[in-house]
């Protein structure tokens, strides 16, 4: 429901903008690849699986992507096959008190597609226990490491799982031939718990471009279709800047949609300011919707319910000059310069909101 104007607040807008999904060419050939490998796994569920990988630079919108999917894909899928094998007045009472609630809230309880996030250099130990966090265990950490796969797999397959995307994945612990030996087998075992995982579910890698050279070690990598292209969206190309061009337009009418402005930001459209976007953001999606987000928040500063350039620039020095996304500010300099592709493509920061 559109909020009040008068009583918008900055821990508001974070909220809105955190609901916003919005549709784009490279974010529907990602779903369409999810629901290829899941509809595999349904089809043939004791064959070997496939996997499929979506790496891109920060704040690109891939984890977005996945659980837009997750939420409205695969959460609807599972309250309707929870609904047909309801057999029970008991079974029927819970499924009707689930379609009261909203797909948020299923996507937390459907065990269709498990969402597991990976913390920082990840051992085949620490790679165990967040697959047994994200499966909900009561004691993801106890047990050996062999006892606690064997938890893994059992929940998978009692749960029926269909598919697990697999986040972060730039921090999968590198096969490596210096150092200590014990580095080197536990990077070994590592990428052994995934060619067993990738036969049995089909998994999404998903991660910055880096995590490619993680990953695929040649026996996961032969089980693996094309990657999925996700961006960065570079101006110079006329296929990318329409769908960057696509997308600002479709925020401006998110914006709306959430009650945040009451008439369409313009702006977002007009002039050079896709361009400017573009540049400050890398071309990456994600990055837009924060650019715009502080500008909003710059706006309500002012004491204003019109979205101005000023605000973009003062969001753009306040991020992406700051922490290096772009060397100057578009929205001010004189001549505004379009990096390379290759500059694009480059991600040497940590990119955080």
């Amino acid at each position: 429901m559109p909020q009040a104007l008068s009583k918008l607040e900055d821990d508001d807008l974070y909220a809105e903008f955190n609901k916003m999904r919005i549709k784009h060419p490279h974010h529907e050939a990602a779903v369409a690849t999810f629901e290829k490998l899941r509809r595999r796994k349904k089809a043939a569920p004791n064959a070997e699986q496939t996997a499929a990988s979506l790496f891109a630079g920060s704040r690109s919108g891939k984890t977005t992507t996945v659980k837009w999917y997750i939420e409205k894909v695969v959460a609807a899928d599972w309250l309707e096959f929870k609904s047909a094998k309801a057999d029970r007045g008991a079974e029927l009472s819970v499924v009707e008190k689930l379609k009261l609630k909203p797909l948020s809230d299923i996507a937390e309880l459907q065990t269709f597609a498990l969402f597991v996030e990976l913390s920082g250099a990840t051992t085949v130990s620490g790679l165990i226990s967040d697959f047994l966090e994200a499966l909900g265990d009561p004691d993801p950490h106890g047990g050996t490491a062999k006892q606690r796969r064997f938890r893994v797999e059992k929940l998978l397959k009692e749960r029926n799982y269909q598919i697990i995307f697999l986040d972060e994945t730039q921090h999968i612990k590198v096969q490596t031939f210096a150092g200590s030996i014990s580095r080197q087998e536990d990077a070994s075992e590592v990428q052994n718990t995934l060619k067993r995982w990738v036969k049995r579910w089909p998994i999404v890698f998903v991660g910055t471009q880096h995590a490619e050279n993680v990953v695929f070690e040649h026996q996961v990598y032969t089980r693996s279709i094309s990657p999925i292209k996700f961006g960065p969206l570079h101006f110079g190309n006329p296929s990318d800047r329409k769908i960057f061009e696509q997308f600002c337009g479709r925020l401006s009418h998110k914006i709306v949609q959430h009650g945040i402005l009451p008439e369409l930001p313009q702006i977002l459209v007009e002039g050079d300011v896709p361009l400017c976007l573009n540049i400050a953001t890398k071309g990456r999606l994600g990055l837009v919707t924060v650019i715009v987000r502080m500008g909003l928040e710059n706006m309500m500063q002012r004491g204003r319910l019109e979205l101005e350039r000023e605000d973009l620039a003062r969001a753009v020095a306040d991020y992406s000059v700051r922490i290096g996304i772009c060397k100057t500010n578009p929205f001010t300099d004189i001549q505004i310069s379009l990096p390379s592709v290759e500059e694009f493509q480059r991600d040497s920061n940590e990119l955080k909101l």
